[in-house]
């Protein structure tokens, strides 16, 4: 953060066309996570070790409905690793540079606001793909059978589906101290994660936490990822597209809200 403040200031408020200071901040962003180790083991690489722990065994197993259990494994750690994008690679990271008064300090600088959380949303929807397509590599490599296309499919969807979860990581930014950001994405990321049937499927949970799971943007982004892998039965895309999209907005607007009345005041 602090390599995009100086070189953003050497630039000059008044030059410096909007593009390349949004792609300086971006490659800012991207270079800041990947040099973080636990954030390239915590939210990287851990959907990948529980995909070889659970669903490796059993990844050429059938399952009801066509194609194996690999495949459904794959789905929802893949679904599992976005949402932990979006509630450690975007609520942590927002809430610490909050703490730090990193956006306090974006005040003598030429970046826009749009800048700064353009590059958060670039580097969600670079982040949720990466994951996805190493989940695809390892469903490769353990016989999961998902064919190229079907994955492909799977891939576009939940980086997509990553900006669309983004307002969520974005309220934990601004709503949790710094200090307990974390925990409190941790909180959130068991029944995000479980409304998305990414330990078992939805419809083996109690009625009551079906109900309630159906009402949630990730369990609609499951919904849609299935269906792009080829197996999600009685799946209806364009429903769950409206879902997704209708609470990415009502999150967004919560967002811009949060920001102006908290938030804003203190560095806007």
């Amino acid at each position: 953060m602090t390599t995009i403040v100086s070189s953003v200031a050497r630039l000059g408020r008044p030059t410096g066309p909007r593009a390349r200071l949004f792609a300086l901040q971006s490659l800012a962003e991207l270079r800041g996570h990947l040099r973080a180790p636990d954030f390239a083991t915590a939210t990287i690489a851990l959907p990948i070790v529980l995909y070889m722990i659970f669903g490796a065994p059993r990844a050429t197993e059938p399952i009801a409905g066509g194609g194996t259990f690999g495949q459904f494994a794959m789905v929802g750690f893949a679904i599992y690793g976005v949402i932990s994008v979006v509630l450690f690679g975007l609520g942590s990271m927002v809430a610490g540079e909050r703490g730090r008064g990193y956006l306090r300090l974006l005040r003598v600088t030429p970046l826009p606001l749009t800048a700064y959380f353009g590059a958060k949303l670039v580097f969600a929807l670079l982040a949720s793909g990466l994951i996805v397509g190493l989940l695809g590599l390892a469903g490769v490599v353990t016989g999961a059978g998902m064919p190229l296309g079907s994955w492909i499919a799977v891939v576009g969807v939940l980086s997509i589906g990553g900006l669309a979860l983004a307002p969520i990581g974005f309220l934990v930014g601004f709503l949790a101290r710094p200090g307990s950001a974390s925990a409190v994405a941790l909180l959130l990321l068991f029944p995000l994660g479980l409304s998305a049937g990414t330990f078992m499927p939805v419809s083996e949970l109690p009625d009551i936490l079906q109900r309630v799971a159906e009402l949630t943007p990730t369990y609609h982004l499951a919904q849609l990822a299935r269906w792009a892998a080829g197996y999600g039965l009685g799946v209806q895309p364009l429903i769950d597209v409206v879902w997704v999209i209708g609470g990415a907005a009502l999150a967004g607007l919560i967002v811009a809200l949060t920001y102006r009345r908290l938030v804003g005041r203190q560095f806007a």
